[in-house]
């Protein structure tokens, strides 16, 4: 049957419309990411990510045979006959895989819009260690049960099972942290699949009383973001005499509330709790200087140095906005300065990392003031700008770093998003080192005064650091092959 012109300028018109409508909807919701993904798309972002990593990633650099070891694994992943399944599912497949880097920087993240399946159904309490027990509390920071506090089992098996099974996921230097410990420990779901028991929306937890009685109870799990690290940061429990802890918010908008609480403490110590800090805050940096840091410092502005994986279109510029520069922009007597506490330009010039950048303190005018006294609470979720501010000051005589080692995650990220899934993977783009030139990435800033996350919020560090040993602690861990050594 024949159509008339009005008939055709109808259909074509409505064609028009539906692909009006279609560009709109991937405009407004650009991901084309599957949420059940065959073999050839799995596959497809395997590739991609091999890719990236390869081309960028500081830690694989770092260990040739961690990359070989990651690359065997990635060609038996292509070559196995992959079942389909869903995007949370293979998220956890690429954390495993991810984790062979040994990178503290690594996160895998799936988009929001994605259903979370079963399997990332977790704890929403907190748990913690107290140097002996395992110890569960709710979101209202109260003990899961006050007569029985030890948490000795889940499922029927003993806590050290799941430990073993979390250190699965868990880079080396992080490996004994129990702040690190504690948030897999939540995913239990996530860790039956790995232990190999099935999955369920309760889990049994058998706790203890001090006199050896146990009782058992079943909990809900429920669905959260997997990637935001659960807060391991209880509310502070203090004596009339221990000084008020100060605690950097995660939220912007309890920023003014904590510096105004900050800059007017006139006490001349200060215990400032930064593990939620990750980016530069020029006003945290001013009060650094005005009230703690020494009117003279060895080796001024510079505070720590870093080298960057080279690939084809990197370039010195991205890392000029994260407030690095080139070694040769510093002072002549300052470069000076660095040889004398230990620092070599020369060592492990090789072609897969660029040439060393600094990371200077920001220069504001001296303020002629008593320097007070500082006790820095640092634990593992301590990166990033935490820790450069911990790497900064660990070595001034007024300040003591006191809780868990620090993450060791100080350098600039590379961030990729698989096509297929959708899923996005953040890792180190750059190794960085003290200005003393020891490696700090993957090995972390070590405390004066070691407490557990649990002690970190009961115990009265003014106590701790008056009955101190005055023997020296060394502060940062080097080793022979990444210490950097000054030549005769």
């Amino acid at each position: 049957m024949a159509l008339s012109v009005k008939s055709i300028f109808f259909i074509f018109a409505t064609m028009m419309l539906i692909s009006a409508v279609q560009l709109i909807r991937l405009s407004f919701f650009p991901h084309s990411a599957s949420y059940q993904l065959t073999s050839a798309q799995q596959k497809q972002d395997i590739k991609q990510l091999l890719s990236d990593i390869n081309q960028k990633s500081a830690f694989a650099a770092l260990d040739p045979h961690r990359k070989q070891h990651f690359n065997l694994v990635s060609q038996r992943l292509l070559l196995a006959n992959l079942p389909s399944t869903n995007s949370s599912i293979f998220h956890i497949r690429l954390q495993a895989w991810l984790s062979i880097l040994n990178d503290p920087a690594v996160s895998v993240t799936l988009p929001n819009n994605v259903p979370r399946s079963k399997v990332l159904a977790s704890f929403q309490g907190v748990l913690h260690h107290d140097d002996k027990h395992w110890l569960a509390f709710m979101s209202n920071e109260e003990l899961f049960d006050e007569d029985y506090p030890y948490l000795t089992h889940i499922d029927g098996l003993p806590m050290n099972r799941w430990v073993t099974a979390a250190q699965h996921y868990i880079p080396d230097s992080l490996k004994l942290s129990a702040i690190e410990q504690s948030r897999w420990i939540s995913r239990i779901n996530q860790l039956r699949q790995h232990i190999g028991l099935p999955l369920s929306d309760s889990a049994q937890f058998t706790f203890a009383s001090s006199e050896g009685d146990s009782i058992q109870h079943t909990t809900k799990l429920a669905y959260s973001n997997e990637d935001i690290q659960q807060s391991t940061i209880l509310e502070h429990k203090q004596s009339p005499s221990e000084p008020q802890t100060l605690i950097y918010p995660a939220n912007n908008k309890f920023k003014s509330h904590f510096f105004k609480q900050l800059e007017s403490n006139t006490s001349n110590l200060i215990r400032l709790d930064l593990r939620q800090l990750t980016s530069i805050d020029n006003r945290l940096s001013q009060w650094f200087n005005d009230n703690v840091a020494p009117s003279y410092l060895p080796y001024d502005s510079a505070i720590g140095l870093i080298k960057y994986k080279r690939y084809p279109s990197s370039n010195i510029a991205s890392f000029s906005r994260q407030a690095f520069s080139s070694l040769d922009e510093l002072p002549f007597f300052e470069q000076t300065q660095l040889e004398t506490v230990g620092f070599n330009s020369q060592f492990d010039n090789t072609k897969a990392f660029s040439q060393w950048l600094v990371r200077r303190a920001a220069k504001y005018p001296y303020v002629t003031s008593e320097r007070r006294q500082l006790h820095l609470l640092v634990d593992s979720s301590c990166q990033q700008e935490c820790e450069w501010l911990a790497l900064r000051a660990a070595n001034w005589p007024n300040v003591k770093i006191i809780g868990e080692r620090t993450r060791g995650s100080l350098s600039p990220r590379h961030s990729v998003k698989l096509v297929q899934s959708g899923i996005s993977i953040n890792y180190s783009a750059a190794l960085t080192y003290s200005a003393q030139g020891q490696l700090i990435s993957g090995i972390g800033i070590f405390p004066h005064i070691k407490l557990s996350g649990y002690a970190l919020n009961y115990s009265n560090t003014s106590d701790m650091v008056a009955t101190e040993s005055k023997v020296s602690i060394r502060l940062l861990s080097g080793n022979k092959r990444t210490s950097i050594k000054r030549l005769p």
